[in-house]
């Protein structure tokens, strides 16, 4: 196998240094630009190479390394909708506007492969379930927005002659997230909240549900998409194919913390920006990406669980 070369953008959060330690691990060389706004330097694998670059400064194409990637992936984004709801700008430009700038310069650069980190925000709530690729996009949210925003402008930039591929990410967990950020994450959240025995606040009905997807899972559906030169859909959803509601999680969480049955849960309102419920057809992704979800909500919250304690 011959060692390529990596540019991935957000490799000091949750999932970029995950994928990034991956490359690393099958003998590939991985550079890691991130601000560290979210991610954290303790998240960057020791044999990457480190960049401090904040892709909401329109100069950040300037201070690029110069090096010939085989492939750039975009993971870098401001992805929390109840904030993008307060920072729309600054969300669009975090997203959408650092999308456009990254793959002009891999345009301009000669680089061929461009892989992006996108949502299943882009869904909204749609009118029937599970969600494929080819349903209507309809974001409810300002971060929905930004995240299709970016895979048009990736489209646009295919016909110039980058090879793109868009992953619709849920919701995905797994040891390692960071348990700080209470924006971002409904198993992070909820978790955190737990662990230090706090009022546990959950938003909108306990009904609500989510399709939670495994780290590992996710990343070998990643690392597939970079091994190819091309990929025969340029949009995929990367979920479990299964949905889970809120009171079940809550369930598991509780059960593996070895908690009280009635710890003490606040409701809250349901916000704008939030999603009631969606889980994905991943159909495209088995086919095309050999994407074979293992690890059950069981099996995975009993992983997190025991990570954190």
């Amino acid at each position: 196998m011959s060692i390529k070369k990596y540019l991935i953008t957000g490799g000091a959060g949750f999932i970029g240094s995950n994928l990034s330690g991956r490359l690393i691990q099958l003998g590939h060389e991985v550079v890691i630009v991130d601000n560290l706004s979210t991610g954290s330097r303790d998240n960057i694998p020791n044999k990457a190479t480190f960049v401090n670059l904040d892709l909401c400064d329109p100069e950040f194409v300037n201070k690029l390394p110069r090096d010939k990637f085989d492939a750039v992936c975009h993971l870098a984004a401001q992805s929390s909708g109840p904030l993008s709801l307060e920072i729309p700008y600054a969300d669009l430009q975090a997203n959408a506007v650092s999308t456009l700038l990254l793959s002009r310069w891999c345009l301009k650069n000669r680089i061929s492969r461009f892989i992006y980190a996108s949502s299943m925000a882009v869904y909204g709530n749609p009118k029937s379930l599970p969600v494929t690729e080819d349903f209507k996009c309809e974001p409810v949210s300002y971060y929905g927005v930004s995240k299709l925003t970016s895979e048009n402008l990736l489209r646009l930039a295919e016909d110039e002659g980058l090879s793109t591929t868009s992953f619709r990410m849920f919701s995905v967990y797994g040891p390692g997230q960071n348990l700080n950020n209470r924006n971002q994450g409904m198993m992070s959240i909820y978790l955190s909240y737990l662990l230090e025995g706090s009022i546990l606040p959950v938003t909108g009905s306990f009904d609500r549900f989510r399709d939670f997807v495994y780290i590992d899972d996710v990343i070998d559906a990643w690392v597939n998409a970079i091994m190819k030169s091309k990929t025969p859909s340029k949009v995929y959803n990367l979920g479990s194919g299964i949905k889970t509601t809120v009171h079940d999680l809550i369930k598991l969480l509780i059960e593996e913390l070895k908690l009280r049955k009635d710890y003490p849960i606040e409701e809250m309102k349901t916000k704008k920006s939030d999603q009631f419920g969606l889980h994905s057809d991943i159909k495209r992704a088995r086919l095309d990406l050999n994407f074979n979800p293992k690890v059950t909500i069981e099996e995975g919250v009993n992983k997190v669980v025991q990570y954190y304690k």
